[in-house]
């Protein structure tokens, strides 16, 4: 939304927005207090959703965390939390944009470099949209859902 904010912005300078291009805000008022919702329930269970992933992840394979001969999993950790984390505001903000444009492309470039591409697949591919779809209501999960895909379609490459 603030990336179409400031196109519009940019696009309306020196004339009234049309009804046509105001719809995008009138489509996320409706549903920004699901969003708000939305957002405090995962920054409430972010915390738990991290240690499950990690904790399965760590069950399947033991050295899963090991880069370079030393145990990465607190590093690992901070990225997950800060991928939920910026995740979350996207979707409060309705702005896949951003997210992509910001971390998301940063963060794949981390991920190439230690190849860590088969981890991703399984964190942000399967073990992420599981939990969301666990913990977020039908009509929360489809403000997270188009998040989630950008994710993993991106860092799983």
């Amino acid at each position: 939304m603030l990336t179409q904010l400031d196109r519009l912005t940019t696009e309306a300078d020196g004339r009234f927005a049309t009804a046509a291009e105001l719809k995008f805000l009138r489509d996320y008022l409706d549903t920004v207090n699901g969003r708000v919702e939305t957002y405090q329930k995962i920054g409430a269970a972010a915390d738990s959703i991290v240690s499950e992933i990690q904790q399965r992840q760590l069950s399947a394979k033991s050295s899963c965390y090991t880069f370079s001969g030393k145990d990465q999993a607190s590093i690992c950790r901070r990225d997950l939390t800060n991928a939920i984390r910026l995740s979350a505001t996207a979707m409060l903000f309705a702005d896949l944009d951003l997210l992509r444009d910001g971390f998301v492309l940063w963060y794949r470039t981390i991920v190439k470099s230690f190849n860590y591409s088969h981890m991703a697949e399984n964190t942000y591919g399967k073990q992420l949209p599981d939990m969301m779809k666990k913990l977020l209501s039908p009509l929360e999960y489809t403000y997270m859902q188009p998040i989630l895909s950008l994710n993993h379609s991106i860092l799983s490459q």
